[in-house]
């Protein structure tokens, strides 16, 4: 009988993804912490940065606080930053996420709170006008795990490409003459701009930056908090001035 009883009781209503946020306390975001203006670590080795303030702003909304222990910060890179989302290890991503139909397919997204374009940096000695000189000629670097390898075989199908891990690497690479030009988003190359590099002033795709979130039907409430927060910071105009504190180009 006891048996029975117990084996007949309700089941216990599991909770969804924004319930579990709520009761936690806290919402844990992946962010960049290498690529600045969007997510880096400053002179005072504090993590800053747009994304940075676009998760303080979410978290403010879901918590209705402006308390900065709202938000946790876990630095993912391009390789590993869905694979994080997806396990478990973050909440959301704010790291410089692009919306394409590939990602639709396993993410959900918010509304988009940047728009980006994709451009060349090179040395300042450089005379390469175009992506489609790589079709013929030199070296190419590009961000693994981005949108920027998509870009370039499209452009430019007959590239030398050659992968880096992170913006900062790609850098490096130019610098030592390793490649003739890094291609990626024109807002996170002017953060990596020095006397020697200049960025070539043609777009070759928009990129709409935007909080991804796992698609399952568990983080549906989590979403529509997301974009609530996104809607209401920019009829604050709050969006507005985040932006134009970083980006200053």
């Amino acid at each position: 009988m006891s048996f029975f009883l117990f084996g007949c009781a309700k089941k216990k209503e599991e909770l969804n993804d924004l319930q579990i946020i709520k009761k936690r306390g806290y919402l844990i975001a992946g962010v960049k912490t290498d690529s600045p203006p969007f997510g880096f670590y400053n002179k005072d080795n504090k993590l800053v940065g747009m994304d940075i303030d676009i998760a303080y702003a979410i978290a403010q909304k879901i918590f209705n606080s402006e308390s900065p222990a709202n938000v946790k910060f876990v630095p993912v890179e391009p390789q590993n930053r869905i694979s994080k989302l997806n396990s478990g290890e973050v909440d959301v991503l704010v790291a410089t996420m692009s919306v394409n139909d590939k990602r639709k397919l396993i993410l959900e997204f918010s509304t988009p709170y940047f728009i980006a374009n994709q451009k060349i940096m090179i040395r300042k000695t450089s005379k390469i006008p175009n992506l489609q000189y790589f079709n013929k000629h030199g070296r190419l670097a590009i961000i693994m795990g981005t949108t920027g390898e998509r870009v370039a075989r499209f452009v430019a199908p007959n590239a030398n490409l050659i992968g880096a891990k992170t913006y900062p690497e790609a850098k490096k690479l130019l610098i030592e003459n390793k490649v003739d030009a890094v291609l990626g988003d024109d807002c996170i190359l002017a953060g990596l701009l020095n006397k020697n590099l200049k960025i070539v002033n043609r777009s070759y795709s928009r990129e709409y930056y935007a909080v991804a979130i796992r698609k399952s039907q568990k983080s549906k409430e989590l979403l529509n908090s997301v974009n609530s927060a996104i809607s209401a910071i920019m009829d604050e105009k709050k969006l507005n001035l985040i932006t134009k504190k970083w980006i200053l180009y």
